[in-house]
């Protein structure tokens, strides 16, 4: 993961994923770079921090969790479209 001297994070969040056969556990961090643009890099488990490790599972519940809201709304602004 590359994140340069003048990029900024804006938020990193747990991702697990698995498959028949394979499992991983990366955080994905969304960066702006100095010409204001977006960009998503990933931290592989290898790579990160103890820190890292400890939040892993609360961050993957809570995005997980927010995922779910957002869908939530999401239906719930088409019906309102719908009307």
């Amino acid at each position: 993961m590359t994140i340069g001297r003048e990029d900024t994070v804006l938020t990193a969040y747990a991702e697990p994923a698995k498959g028949p056969g394979w499992a991983n556990a990366p955080i994905w961090v969304i960066v702006r770079d100095a010409d204001d643009n977006l960009r998503q890099e990933c931290i592989q488990p290898s790579e990160q921090t103890e820190d890292m490790l400890t939040l892993y599972a609360f961050s993957a519940l809570l995005h997980g969790r927010m995922t779910i809201a957002v869908e939530a709304w999401r239906t719930e602004q088409r019906k309102r479209r719908k009307k």
